[in-house]
């Protein structure tokens, strides 16, 4: 049970208008115990079988219920009583007794009929959602931004994310037709909320449903709903179009990560900008305070160009650079806007760019 008490109360705000919104609820009914978290803007349920029970309903406060299950021994045997709107909880010689709110004044998110489905597999939408997530934006007035743009048609699906300074871009081939072209954007938290849908069950087939304000997922034991944000993401085709200006290099991802990483030792909480500079079969990235403290690390790489120097933001930088998940990372330089392009070797379909910032 604890799984998946975890996982619906995940979703459930400490803090909330409505009290019961606090609550888990449960029902049960023959055999099967369906578990609801929710905050009006994300539902998840998560259903187990072969439960030893009465029918009935009820809802009781996440955060109680699930702490006093995960405090249990591993292999326990957990007995649930409801009745004159109290529960009863034993476990061995442990023994509960929780108020709780009718089941029937428990809200739930409402749907329109869906206007397309395709299927996915997990492991593949659990990747693109890791490869881009980090890019969202964060309670950005433009809320458009605030989540993972999803686009579906031309038997593809893309996904792409970004906060206005950096951008995450991947795409896969989908293996269904769908009527029409369709962008949604996914809010910030059913992102994450998705991605534990897996439990480490990445071999699942997720089923996608999608209208116009709410999307549906639908895998083993679970379905999420969540509402869309209402807003047009941008276009970013001219960004990712890498010039053919750009200066290439492949980089040993490590030590590029130690590298950028010691660097940022000397940046500040507000501002973490570096300088880079690309010389003779050199790369160069340095870092400095404003108490004159200066950090310089340098690196060899194949190059024989002019020298270009650029400043950026390394936590951007070390995001990008840690997505990859190959020993060498793909890194090019626009010569003249000095946009940073990462790429991972033997995938076309993925990108991650930062822009550049004033040093």
């Amino acid at each position: 049970m604890l799984p998946a008490l975890s996982f619906v109360s995940s979703v459930v705000e400490r803090r909330q208008t409505l009290p019961i919104l606090s609550n888990v609820f449960f029902n049960i009914e023959d055999g099967r115990l369906v578990l609801v978290g929710s905050d009006l803007e994300v539902e998840v349920t998560r259903t187990i079988d072969g439960v030893e029970c009465e029918n009935g309903s009820f809802t009781v406060l996440a955060r109680t219920v699930t702490d006093i299950v995960r405090m249990l021994p591993d292999d326990a045997q957990v007995s649930f009583s409801y009745e004159n709107r109290e529960l009863s909880i034993e476990s061995g010689k442990s023994r509960y007794k929780l108020k709780t709110l009718p089941a029937e004044d428990y809200p739930r998110i409402q749907t329109e009929e869906w206007e397309e489905r395709f299927k996915v597999e997990g492991k593949i939408l659990k990747a693109m959602l890791e490869k881009t997530s980090f890019a969202m934006a964060q309670q950005d007035v433009r809320y458009y931004l605030n989540g993972v743009s999803l686009s579906m048609g031309g038997n593809e699906l893309m996904a792409t994310a970004t906060d206005g300074h950096r951008l995450a871009r991947t795409k896969v081939p989908l293996d269904v037709d769908l009527e029409n072209e369709r962008e949604i954007i996914l809010p910030r938290k059913a992102v994450f909320e998705i991605s534990k849908i897996f439990d480490g069950n990445e071999d699942s087939t997720l089923t996608l449903e999608y209208s116009r304000n709410h999307m549906r997922v639908t895998g083993p034991d679970t379905v999420l709903i969540t509402k869309l944000i209402d807003g047009k993401f941008p276009q970013f085709d001219e960004v990712v179009s890498i010039d053919g200006d750009a200066t290439g290099l492949s980089l040993d991802r490590r030590s590029l990560i130690e590298m950028l990483s010691r660097v940022s030792v000397l940046t500040t909480d507000r501002f973490k900008g570096i300088r880079m500079i690309l010389g003779e079969n050199r790369l160069k990235v340095t870092a400095n305070t404003p108490e004159q403290e200066q950090a310089v690390e340098e690196m060899e790489v194949e190059y024989d160009g002019p020298e270009i120097l650029c400043g950026y933001n390394v936590i951007y930088l070390l995001d990008a650079a840690k997505t990859i998940e190959t020993e060498k990372a793909d890194v090019l330089l626009d010569d003249k806007g000095h946009i940073c392009y990462f790429r991972q070797p033997g995938d076309e379909h993925s990108l991650w760019l930062v822009m550049p910032m004033r040093i």
